[in-house]
């Protein structure tokens, strides 16, 4: 008999106070609360809320004949060991919480609260998830494991027959299955222990379906590229195998966000490295060294499509940036390229290019997109007006042109830093010390110049001025015994582009515009001049 009776008050405060606060929770936090918690983490629970009920019902517990807590040490008294356990109890849950990981058990959970979240547009909510968990559902995906590969041993094989599984995660035998009742027990049996090493066939689809649900969707990835770069380049290579796309939209995020940390690391890109005209990678620009410390890694991605079809999508559609380029000049060459998409795109390839050319790369990476840049830019550019001529650069699309140019020749040019007289150098060379990418640059920039000069809506002065960047570099290489089959490749590009003689009237402005360049430049030309010569007389 207890006169003084149970006070249960606390305990239904408490009781309450839990019941309300689950109550306005939004569904999404409830998801994510129980995908928090494994078995092992709800045992635990259960067992802590036990123990504090048992100090609540003690006198009840006592009557039955189950033991008592026995005498209280270090000054605790029932109320103070009864809050400690709940102090103890709300702070495991916490830190179980942060500790979550994805596995095969929960991923039924994954799938409703990421389903949840980016149809609500809760985007920030999401990318915190995937932050924790979109390695764990990748690895899931493409598991590759001890444990997998144990789970695939134990598998049973089905030759003849075909294995139905269904969304519950029950499977059934297809046609051709024997139909003995102890192969199919035992086919089943392996099937449950396989599933229970390691992550079955069917959870890795499952799992392959919520990644190209996510990854393929524009509005999380170009909140992602936004809010966190460096996480989307953790997982880059790995989510482009689920979604090829995946790559396109970050790069078309970053370009399309001046804040962007693209931006950031390009403006912060521009000091010189070791050995020719090679630029320095800080550590502080995360993004371009994952690509181009080791350029393999931007040639196995393709990076190059990924920023090339950026930029020219941005020139083809975005009307403000043609009226921008179209515009006065001003500081743009100072300040405003560092905030414009398609200078951005150049600098990267620029940047990227380099890195490949220095690191003996056998992969042109590319750089074929200069003459597309080029011409699409051409394409949008407004027509010549007579106070043109009196500038140097008449337009921010006219100094894009040039840094086209430029950054085509800076690609031929750093031969000479590469290289050292008695080298045998030649066009095909993919192995040892080539230059392979400068003579693939040699090709390009002939395009480029062709572009530039059969258009009617550049200045006559800037045709000149641009031929006039990719003269001096042929000069340049023709004081050099050893880079002669470079200047070769390089002369015949710039007759004939890409070794296509046009029935136009691109070799008479050609030899027109040479005719106006430096006389002693042409001096030093004679070579080229004498196969121009010769084509126009072909020609002609």
């Amino acid at each position: 008999m207890n006169p003084a009776g149970i006070d249960t008050s606390a305990l239904l405060t408490m009781l309450g106070l839990i019941a309300a606060v689950w109550a306005v929770v939004p569904s999404t936090a409830r998801l994510s609360f129980r995908l928090s918690l494994n078995w092992f983490d709800w045992l635990v629970i259960w067992a802590a809320l036990l123990i504090i009920h048992g100090f609540f019902f003690e006198p009840v517990l006592t009557t039955l004949g189950f033991p008592t807590f026995g005498p209280w040490l270090w000054g605790f008294d029932k109320s103070a060991t009864q809050y400690l356990l709940f102090l103890l109890l709300a702070a495991f849950v916490y830190w179980r919480s942060r500790r979550t990981r994805l596995t095969r058990w929960n991923l039924g959970l994954f799938d409703d609260l990421t389903t949840s979240l980016l149809h609500a547009g809760k985007l920030e909510e999401l990318a915190d998830l995937l932050h924790r968990h979109l390695a764990s559902a990748l690895n899931l995906a493409a598991s590759k494991s001890v444990r997998s590969r144990l789970a695939n041993a134990i598998r049973p094989l089905r030759p003849g027959f075909q294995v139905v599984f269904r969304d519950d995660g029950s499977f059934s035998l297809g046609e051709g299955a024997p139909t003995n009742w102890l192969f199919r027990k035992w086919f089943s049996f392996r099937e449950w222990l396989a599933d229970l090493v390691g992550p079955s066939q069917r959870v890795q689809r499952r799992a392959a379906i919520i990644l190209k649900r996510l990854l393929s969707s524009r509005r999380l990835t170009g909140h992602l590229a936004i809010a966190r770069p460096y996480f989307c380049m953790e997982v880059m290579e790995r989510a482009t195998r689920f979604v090829e796309g995946f790559q396109d939209e970050f790069f078309d995020a970053l370009l399309a966000n001046e804040a962007s940390v693209f931006y950031s690391e390009l403006k912060n890109n521009d000091n010189f490295g070791e050995g020719g005209r090679r630029l320095a990678l800080p550590d502080e620009n995360r993004l371009l060294r994952f690509y181009c410390v080791d350029v393999d890694v931007a040639a196995r991605l393709r990076v190059y499509r990924s920023v090339g079809e950026a930029v020219l999508a941005r020139i083809d559609a975005d009307e403000v940036l043609e009226k921008k380029l179209n515009g006065r000049l001003l500081t743009f060459h100072d300040v405003g390229k560092h905030h414009d998409p398609v200078y951005a795109g150049i600098w990267f390839f620029r940047i990227m290019v380099l890195e490949g050319l220095h690191q003996r790369v056998a992969d042109h990476l590319w750089l074929h997109y200069m003459p597309h840049f080029a011409s699409r830019l051409i394409d949008r550019a407004r027509e010549v007006r007579p106070e043109d001529e009196n500038h140097e650069f008449p337009t921010p699309l006219g100094y894009l042109l040039y840094e086209v140019v430029d950054t085509t020749a800076v690609w031929v040019r750093d031969a000479e830093a590469l290289t050292k007289p008695g080298d045998v150098l030649t066009p095909d060379q993919r192995e040892g010390n080539h230059i392979h990418i400068s003579f693939e640059a040699a090709k390009a920039i002939g395009h480029v110049i062709q572009a530039i000069l059969l258009s009617p809506r550049v200045p006559r002065r800037l045709k000149d001025e641009l031929l006039g960047v990719a003269l001096t570099t042929l000069q340049a290489l023709e004081q050099h015994a050893h880079l002669a089959p470079l200047a070769r490749v390089m002369r015949k590009h710039l007759i004939e582009p890409y070794g296509f003689r046009e029935q136009n009237n691109y070799l008479y402005i050609l030899k027109q515009c040479f005719d106006e360049q430096d006389h002693m430049l042409r001096a030093h030309l004679r070579s080229f001049s004498e196969e121009l010569d010769a084509a126009w007389g072909v020609v002609h």
